[in-house]
């Protein structure tokens, strides 16, 4: 029986595989797994990291919400009452044995509340082994100096409150003169979070793990497909740095999992970089008449072809040229940049804008009939009459022209041309305003 050309290419291939094909086997076992176990270590701070910062959220939220409910529940000022017992009155109310709030929020949440009266806890629900509330103790040194004496609000990680470690978000409370009369605290032991983060982490270092493993093994299989992969990337790159920004990169390059795959992910992003460079203008960041007019062809065909409206306006900065001659170019191109910036906000969800040379913009409403168009363009105007660019001692207000069209029937060149013919006449009849009709 013959050999196939592939089962010979094959074999070469293998006959190739000498000292060097298992030393870099054996070069590449090493970095991959420091590679692997920093990605996992790093991965794991960053998580644990990001728990804490959420239950910080938590916490902040929670403090908030309690705040808002004793406000709601007992409107009026801290006060505290009584000289051999002392007793805390908010709005001429009793609150000291009042825990129906704050067990409340300990039972919906798991979050631990205290109320402090200054520096002395008042109302909480912590409790201590016998499963007596500790009031009347005070809260932390630091906590104090933070929150009693510079009025911060602060999130601790390492909170100890009679033997037990808190996540804890303390809180300022303030009576209406904006006098600080004592501190919101909202707590969670650091134990049930830590025990939280890592259930939540252990899949995620398992799966690491595994993936690490599994790099490892079938390390011999990537070597084998190395070579390939590499001439890939060659073949784009190649493509890209003649002007192909269309060119497709090997998808078994992404596929691979490696330090080339992220290579091939990065040459993606290059070229996608490069694309928005060549289809942006540089000045404005809309997108350029080039790059704008494909889009926009490519709009007016797919209205036709779902029957959407499809609404085409041209504007133009009225009396340009005498900021440029009376400013300087420089003053001009900051002008051209805070149109371009509200025509791109004004535009989001709506369409889209093209710098269509100049000082003239083209935009493109998609599924817009004119007038909903109209109303848009209206407000942008007026955005634009009120803008002001300063360049030195001088404040520069400008005002721009717009023609609109819409006319589903008619080819793109000759809504450009209703557009265009709109846009001078109102350029002949006074400027500054919306031409939708000749």
């Amino acid at each position: 029986m013959g050999i196939s050309h592939m089962d010979r290419k094959n074999k070469s291939v293998k006959n190739k595989r000498g000292k060097l094909y298992y030393s870099f086997q054996a070069i590449s076992m090493i970095p991959l797994l420091i590679y692997g176990i920093v990605v996992i270590i790093f991965s794991s701070a960053t998580f644990k990291k990001s728990m804490q910062q959420q239950v910080c959220e938590e916490l902040k939220n929670v403090a908030s919400l309690v705040d808002t409910l004793l406000d709601t529940a007992y409107p009026g000022n801290y006060t505290l009452v009584g000289d051999a017992a002392l007793y805390l009155y908010k709005g001429g109310v009793n609150i000291t044995n009042d825990y129906s709030l704050i067990d409340g929020i300990h039972e919906r949440t798991g979050m631990d509340v205290t109320l402090f009266y200054q520096d002395t806890r008042i109302l909480t629900t912590i409790k201590n082994w016998k499963g007596e509330r500790i009031i009347g103790t005070q809260a932390p040194e630091q906590v104090l100096v933070d929150v009693l004496g510079e009025g911060e609000s602060c999130f601790y990680d390492n909170v100890l409150i009679r033997e037990t470690t808190y996540f804890g978000y303390y809180a300022p409370l303030y009576n209406d003169d904006n006098q600080i009369m004592g501190i919101l605290f909202v707590g969670k032991p650091a134990a049930e979070v830590n025990s939280q983060v890592n259930k939540a982490l252990s899949p995620i270092v398992i799966v690491g793990i595994l993936a690490l493993v599994l790099v490892c093994l079938f390390s011999i299989y990537y070597a084998g497909t190395f070579l390939s992969a590499l001439y890939g990337l060659r073949s784009f790159f190649s493509q890209v740095a003649t002007g192909n920004l269309s060119e497709e990169l090997d998808p078994a390059v992404l596929k691979r999992g490696d330090e080339l795959s992220e290579l091939g992910r990065s040459a993606l992003s290059m070229q996608r970089s490069l694309r928005s460079l060549i289809e942006r203008d540089s000045l404005t960041e809309l997108y350029n008449r080039r790059s704008g007019g494909h889009r926009m062809a490519s709009s007016m065909e797919k209205a036709k072809s779902e029957n959407t409206p499809f609404t085409l306006v041209i504007g133009d900065i009225d009396f340009f040229k005498n900021v440029n001659d009376t400013y300087g170019h420089q003053c001009g191109d900051m002008v051209l940049k805070n149109v371009a910036r509200i025509l791109r906000k004004h535009m989001k969800d709506k369409g889209y804008a093209i710098r269509w040379g100049g000082e003239e913009f083209l935009l493109v409403y998609e599924n817009s009939r004119l007038e909903e168009a109209n109303e848009a363009l209206t407000a942008m105007l007026e955005e634009i009459r009120g803008a002001c660019v300063q360049s030195g001692d001088n404040q520069i207000y400008i005002t721009m022209t717009f023609g609109m069209a819409c006319d589903p029937s008619k080819e793109l060149k000759d809504l450009l041309r209703d557009a265009d013919d709109k846009l001078y006449y109102g350029k002949n009849n006074g400027r500054n305003q919306i031409v939708t009709k000749l």
